[in-house]
């Protein structure tokens, strides 16, 4: 059974005698669990049997010492278990062989990847019951970022998993960066296996991309958008089209094979600008990119100038403790943003903020339009892509917000 499948408390098999320890929950903390989540949180930790040591396995037990599960373990985290089975089944090669074809298969039933479709995301973590895990597949390459102590210590399975399920020409190791320091492992950006190179070339909709894992924005490229760049595209016919935040020009692109008027995209990164231009010259695709942050660009940009207006700021909140600045700069935005748009416009808001709420931004939003003096229909509430499944009862997971609404 994997962990996607929910059990019963009277169903489970008995704890793995190959665990390290025995973590009991306190009364009424298991409830979540039984439910699908896969975080045990440390006030939720009644006591420890054994001396597990960061990253080994650990059974997970209820109040009354029924089997829940196994988890990692790290007790330097405030997450000192995350689930990666809900049965005793060793934690082997054989384990993360089974894990990557499973991932393979829910890719492949969704119809990643296709004939127009290369870039996808192949292991989303905890929906993938691999916690700490992100592969991102690039055309014939695959990029790995590992976040969890426990997924690191195994991290040659997961190489030898990927190996034999995808055959990548190359896998890029992506640098863990602050997860790394909390977790207690230190991680390079570098080649793991394979042809030593910079980029990949691929597609995504039959859109040309030329991808650097280690050198880019998480793993290279923003997959979890694919939806709203979809929706851009559906959207952009005759309009005047403006992308803040653009990065590689994801949005743009799509605007511009949708039959977009005029494209300007902005960033304020002379790499990403370069990136755009080339994207831009490899689809025949006519886009101004302009080296702007993009408060100054909208502060003085023409009122009313664009038809449909796209901005996706990188994350505002890192901690709960920024929520409060994270949600006056993200209604500063809004508002820039919503005085270039024409009666009419589309206006695409996004946040990628685990700790804004979908609710969250709505009101953000809603602060914006009535500072700016503009009437909002939402449209769509957009998120990730079917390839970044999430576990039941799992509201943590939900970072991505997109917004569409229709401007009067």
């Amino acid at each position: 059974m994997s962990m996607s499948t929910l059990a019963s408390p009277s169903s489970n098999p008995l704890p793995n005698p190959l665990a390290t320890a025995k973590i009991t929950l306190k009364k009424g903390k298991a409830r979540p669990l039984w439910f699908g989540h896969p975080w045990v949180y440390a006030n939720a930790v009644e006591k420890v049997d054994g001396t597990p040591e960061p990253g080994d396995i650990v059974s997970l037990l209820d109040t009354d010492g029924r089997f829940i599960g196994q988890g990692l373990w790290n007790v330097r985290s405030q997450i000192p278990v995350r689930l990666i089975s809900r049965t005793d089944e060793a934690i082997d090669a054989a384990f993360f062989n089974r894990r990557i074809q499973q991932a393979v298969a829910r890719r492949k039933a969704i119809g990643l990847p296709n004939a127009n479709t290369n870039v996808y995301r192949l292991v989303n973590s905890e929906g993938d019951d691999l916690p700490g895990l992100v592969v991102d597949v690039y055309g014939d390459s695959v990029a790995v970022q590992i976040t969890t102590i426990g997924i690191w210590m195994r991290r040659s399975a997961v190489f030898d998993a990927l190996e034999a399920a995808l055959g990548p020409k190359t896998i890029f190791q992506v640098g863990a960066g602050s997860y790394g320091d909390l977790e207690g492992f230190a991680s390079n950006a570098e080649i793991a296996r394979g042809v030593s190179r910079i980029s990949v070339s691929c597609q995504e909709d039959g859109i040309k991309l030329e991808v650097e894992p280690l050198a880019g924005q998480k793993t290279g490229m923003f997959i979890d958008q694919r939806p709203t760049r979809q929706r851009v595209g559906q959207l952009a016919k005759g309009r005047r089209v403006l992308d803040c935040y653009a990065y590689a020009g994801g949005f743009a692109l799509q605007a511009a094979r949708g039959g977009a008027t005029e494209i300007t995209a902005v960033d304020s990164s002379p790499r990403a600008v370069a990136r755009i231009e080339a994207h831009a010259a490899a689809n025949g695709a006519n886009i101004r990119a302009i080296e702007a942050d993009a408060f100054r660009f909208l502060q003085t940009a023409t009122p009313g100038a664009y038809d449909l207006v796209v901005v996706d700021p990188p994350k505002f909140a890192k901690a709960r403790k920024d929520l409060e600045a994270a949600r006056k700069g993200y209604e500063r935005l809004n508002t820039l943003a919503l005085r270039t748009c024409a009666p009419g416009a589309i206006f695409i808001s996004c946040s990628c903020s685990q700790n804004v709420s979908a609710d969250d931004l709505e009101r953000v939003v809603a602060a914006a339009a009535k500072a700016a003096g503009r009437n909002l229909c939402v449209l769509d509430r957009l998120g990730p892509g079917a390839d970044h499944p999430l576990p039941l009862a799992f509201s943590e997971g939900q970072y991505l917000k997109v917004l569409v609404s229709y401007v009067d």
